[in-house]
């Protein structure tokens, strides 16, 4: 069974992801959240998951942060109310927050998340050890690589098919430390609409923003991976991750509905061009004009990667 597993920007945009193709919505708070469209609050995520249940689908709630000393503070008093609010599964990468979760009162399953460094099976077969029912891997394995992982893998790999890459985080408040040098007055770094280039390099746009977590750079171009899912379907790679962290509103659900109906021919022999390449135009037509796309690293040779 191919899943498709989406971000969402609000409970809105979460019950139409669920309503047009997505299997399970990832969604979560400030806190514990990290890299996500939008935050919801409990009650609205309490909503999302009846409706998610009544359908036949999931919620995965984002504690994918990595949790410093005042946020790890309050992971127990999270985990207690997750599982009153019966979410699906977590997303997770702090280890902090994988050794809380060995109290069996305060486990909630979860996808390993720990963003470059799922690189290899052997990380994977590790955290399966400690409770994890999925590992998202790095948006850095080539296909060539990505094989093999998935070959000697214990348990699914999820792969994003879709949506921004991030190459960079610190924890620094960069953007102020910057208009702090140059003495002006800073912007609102959290509407996510700035962009840096490398100097000399004007063709270069990585966007940045800066929140609670740190501050956040993207790759140029974001993934998009349509032409490439039979590759990842006959490998048995069949989790399939869409991040709509730029691609706001009703943009989102259709590149989610043109992902759907992809995945839909492919299970039924049915795919050609005639049939995908109209799906890649509506995807790429609801990709924001200003950003870019391309199969980020995903059809690399092995030794490209360092």
């Amino acid at each position: 069974m191919i899943e498709l597993i989406a971000t969402t920007e609000s409970l809105e945009q979460g019950i139409k992801l669920l309503d047009n193709g997505a299997d399970c919505v990832v969604t979560g708070e400030e806190i514990f959240g990290l890299r996500l469209p939008g935050y919801l609050t409990d009650e609205e995520i309490g909503k999302l998951i009846k409706h998610a249940h009544a359908n036949g689908k999931q919620v995965v709630v984002a504690a994918n942060a990595i949790l410093h000393n005042d946020k790890i503070a309050l992971a127990r008093d999270y985990l207690k109310r997750m599982k009153a609010l019966k979410v699906d599964k977590l997303l997770v990468g702090d280890t902090g927050l994988i050794q809380i979760m060995k109290d069996p009162e305060l486990y909630i399953p979860y996808i390993y998340d720990a963003s470059v460094l799922t690189t290899s099976s052997g990380q994977v077969n590790f955290w399966k050890k400690y409770g994890a029912i999925a590992a998202l891997v790095a948006r850095e394995v080539p296909y060539v690589e990505l094989e093999h992982l998935v070959s000697k893998a214990e348990l699914p790999v999820v792969t994003q098919v879709y949506g921004a890459q991030c190459i960079q985080q610190s924890k620094r408040n960069l953007l102020d430390n910057y208009f702090n040098f140059i003495g002006k007055e800073p912007l609102n770094f959290e509407e996510r609409h700035l962009f840096i280039s490398e100097p000399g390099k004007d063709e270069t746009h990585y966007s940045i923003y800066q929140d609670s977590h740190g501050t956040h750079v993207f790759a140029n171009n974001d993934i998009h991976l349509m032409e490439q899912l039979p590759l990842l379907y006959e490998i048995n790679a069949k989790k399939w991750y869409l991040d709509g962290l730029y691609t706001p509103g009703e943009d989102f659900v259709t590149v989610v509905k043109a992902y759907d109906q992809a995945r839909r021919h492919l299970k039924m022999n049915k795919w050609d061009n005639k049939i995908i390449s109209p799906l890649d135009e509506a995807v790429k037509k609801a990709h924001p004009a200003n950003r870019e796309m391309d199969t980020g690293f995903f059809l690399y040779t092995a030794d490209k990667v360092q």
